[in-house]
């Protein structure tokens, strides 16, 4: 006897008709039709209600049914891989948030320490020094006719993902003459502006950690020879300004 067979006897017994069957399995009454005529089979959680409903066994109602015993064996061989899919998926994933919350408890950590260690060492540095804080935020120091500038520094925020200020510099001013001189030291980078105060014209110069100009610069006339006139006082600022850079930063 099939699975068809099994359903069509337990009805007939039960002298119910096929919309009274249907009904209490929550199916139309052509889907029982189905199942009697062997079109189709019910699923495996209905098969268990209706052994429940009139007391047959499992083993009584798919007695004989070699093809429903196989589907519902592939079924439940499908269920499996896909339960050991899903717990492999699960675990992947569950690996994969706990190191994305240790990383971000680590750097987060790593970013508070830098953080206070490079203000800390800034501000002391600074003060040390001699600067003052001016209304604009810059730290200004005059030392021998040269006024020495430094950004507020502030450790990026954790989200920017820096362990570093943003904007290293220090920039070495003074006036000679009409013109206005603005050495930077900026890292392993280093500049010179010249502004003629006559006429407002800069005149930017790449030089050397020595104050010497770089080979490839061609500069014109006027720029030339202020920079000629003061080339050694751009060397004096130069070791004095990268050792108070190398100190704050």
């Amino acid at each position: 006897m099939n699975i068809g067979k099994s359903i069509r006897h337990i009805r007939t017994e039960n002298n119910m008709s096929q919309e009274d069957f249907a009904e209490i399995f929550f199916v139309t009454r052509q889907t029982v039709s189905n199942w009697e005529n062997e079109k189709s089979y019910p699923d495996l959680s209905t098969i268990v209600k209706i052994s429940d409903r009139f007391g047959v066994s499992l083993d009584t109602l798919l007695k004989g049914d070699m093809e429903m015993v196989n589907e519902i064996s592939e079924k439940a061989s499908i269920g499996i891989k896909w339960n050991r899919i899903r717990r492999t998926v699960f675990i992947v994933v569950s690996v994969m948030i706990i190191c994305v919350i240790i990383s971000l408890a680590v750097y987060g950590t790593v970013w508070a320490v830098r953080k206070n260690n490079l203000e800390s060492k800034f501000n002391s540095t600074i003060s040390e020094l001699g600067f003052s804080e001016s209304e604009e935020r810059y730290y200004i120091m005059k030392n021998n006719g040269i006024t020495y500038v430094l950004p507020h520094q502030e450790m990026p925020s954790l989200l920017d993902f820096s362990l570093d200020f943003h904007a290293k510099h220090l920039d070495c001013c003074y006036e000679n003459g009409d013109c206005n001189f603005n050495v930077r030291i900026s890292g392993d980078m280093y500049s010179l502006r010249i502004t003629d105060n006559s006429d407002g014209q800069d005149y930017y110069i790449r030089i050397d950690e020595n104050g010497g100009l770089l080979s490839d610069e061609n500069l014109p006339e006027i720029a030339e020879k202020q920079y000629s006139e003061n080339a050694e006082k751009i060397r004096n600022i130069m070791k004095y300004g990268i050792g108070i850079y190398n100190q704050v930063y």
